[in-house]
């Protein structure tokens, strides 16, 4: 099951913009690349798995399923107008789905509050 087009990140030019104009947050088996758009769009969302970082294709294919599924199992944890990139690093596939989707739900909250605290 795929994203739709329009839910996912695709433009060299978009991941780019969101690198320069986003932010990071490390939390431990991924980073998150995120930015608000101020767009009512839907939250867009694109996965970076590199062969560096984990070099069997195997192991890459599936923490891109993990990272689809962290989504889409949780559409709510960003609302409209965001744009995250879930990059992942080498422990991730070495956690369970349960733990990732804590991670994952603890990150937006953090990365939520804390656009909430600067926009007052």
């Amino acid at each position: 099951m795929r994203l739709p087009r329009e839910r996912r990140i695709r433009a060299s030019a978009e991941f780019s913009r969101l690198r320069q104009e986003g932010s990071r947050l490390d939390c431990g088996p991924f980073l998150l690349n995120f930015r608000l758009t101020g767009e009512k769009g839907p939250t867009r969302f694109a996965v970076i798995a590199a062969k560096k970082n984990l070099p069997l294709a195997v192991d890459r294919n599936r923490a891109k399923r993990l990272a689809r599924e962290l989504f889409r199992s949780d559409e709510s944890a960003f609302p409209a107008g965001w744009e995250v990139v879930l990059v992942i690093r080498s422990g991730m596939v070495k956690r369970s789905l349960a733990e990732l989707r804590k991670v994952y739900a603890a990150a937006a909250v953090r990365i939520l509050a804390s656009k909430a605290g600067s926009a007052t």
